[in-house]
């Protein structure tokens, strides 16, 4: 197949990075476990209503790991317990199905042109025919003509993946929109209630502790371990884990009453006099960007989205996250800087259309899922 690529020499052109570039990866995890079966057997699984070999699932593992060798190189084994490369398999075997299905095909020009104009198989005078059956052969491990197939599979991928998002616009509005989040920045005052204020204070007596182990054993119920079976482990085995537990119960709903308290006392009292009357804490952040975290809060995401819709003097609802509740009122707000958005809305929007077409192309993609199984 294709025997005149490794005779003809080509010019430079860009190579198409085929695990990145032509389709992303989208991590269905537990996806391939639901069509294994034994290796012995002929069909391995289903989709679409017919029989998949294990000859043809093992050929489209073939390919997915030689995309995640382009991908991540010599770092592979180190992450490859990370990626599911079978899920993937599965994967690429139901969007060829669909491919297929829309009579998406590739020429054997194509595949030359792409195959010549990797950075795998260059020198200085271009494509190097030596440097490509060395390269498939101890690092792809793989005949040309399997490599050469692959690539056509993938390539059909890519025409796919075209298909599905050719129509993801944005308008200028909401490139500005996207790009204000990303870079605007202001600042907020908060009340915070915080767990850690209250953890402290509480000391369970014994008679607590087991009263809220009986009541909530399934909290504590432990995974079978080799030919153990799970298990609720007794007391007097697990009490301080018991105990932190409890503490952390009983730790969120005082500050959950006190949040609240202060909420009403709001309703006619100034900001910093009634977070003193409920014993809660105010402060001031500096500037920050929805991305990243804000000192004391946490994640910026949710201050910043809330802070955003503020009008001046206006409270927020009762915030919460992982280290408490807040209420909020915005203090200021930066502009972007125009110049600066002029200067960068090109590139910004090309990596915003690119995220939306990925997007577009993983909710595709699930939804076939469904459809195969």
């Amino acid at each position: 197949m294709l025997k005149i690529l490794r005779n003809k020499k080509t010019a430079k052109k860009v190579w198409i990075g085929l695990a990145i570039i032509i389709i992303p990866a989208f991590a269905l995890w537990g996806f391939g476990g639901a069509f294994r079966s034994k290796e012995e057997t002929a069909a391995v699984g289903r989709i679409f209503g017919h029989n998949v070999s294990n000859l043809e699932f093992k050929e489209s593992l073939s390919a997915v790991r030689t995309s995640a060798t382009m991908q991540f190189g010599d770092k592979l084994p180190e992450i490859e317990k990370y990626l599911n490369l079978e899920a993937q398999a599965w994967q690429r075997l139901i969007l060829l199905h669909e491919a297929k299905r829309r009579k998406i095909n590739i020429s054997d020009k194509e595949v030359i042109n792409t195959i010549q104009s990797a950075a795998y198989f260059q020198d200085k005078n271009g494509f190097n025919n030596k440097a490509y059956v060395q390269t498939l052969r101890y690092v792809f491990r793989l005949q040309p003509r399997i490599f050469e197939e692959q690539m056509r599979q993938s390539l059909t991928l890519a025409k796919l993946y075209e298909q599905v998002t050719k129509d993801v616009r944005l308008s200028d509005e909401q490139i500005r929109q996207k790009y204000t989040q990303a870079n605007q920045e202001l600042n907020i005052h908060y009340i915070a209630s915080l767990f850690s204020d209250f953890a402290a204070k509480i000391k369970p007596t014994d008679e607590e502790i087991a009263s809220f182990f009986g009541k909530n054993k399934a909290m504590f119920k432990e995974p079978p371990v080799k030919d153990k079976p799970a298990r609720i482990p007794d007391l007097t085995e697990i009490k301080d884990k018991v105990k932190n537990a409890l503490i952390k119960e009983k730790t969120k709903k005082m500050a959950e009453d006190k949040i609240k308290e202060c909420a009403e006392i709001l309703k006619n009292e100034e900001f910093v006099r009634a977070a003193k009357s409920s014993g809660l804490k105010t402060g001031q952040t500096a500037f920050f960007k929805s991305s990243g975290q804000v000192e004391n809060l946490g994640a910026a995401e949710i201050f910043w989205n809330t802070a955003k819709k503020l009008k001046d003097k206006e409270l927020s609802s009762i915030l919460s996250n992982e280290k408490g509740y807040y209420i909020i009122k915005l203090d200021a707000i930066k502009p972007i800087d125009e110049a600066k958005f002029a200067k960068e809305k090109q590139e910004f929007s090309q990596k915003l259309i690119s995220e939306n077409k990925n997007e577009v192309f993983g909710k595709f993609t699930e939804e076939l899922i469904k459809k195969a199984q």
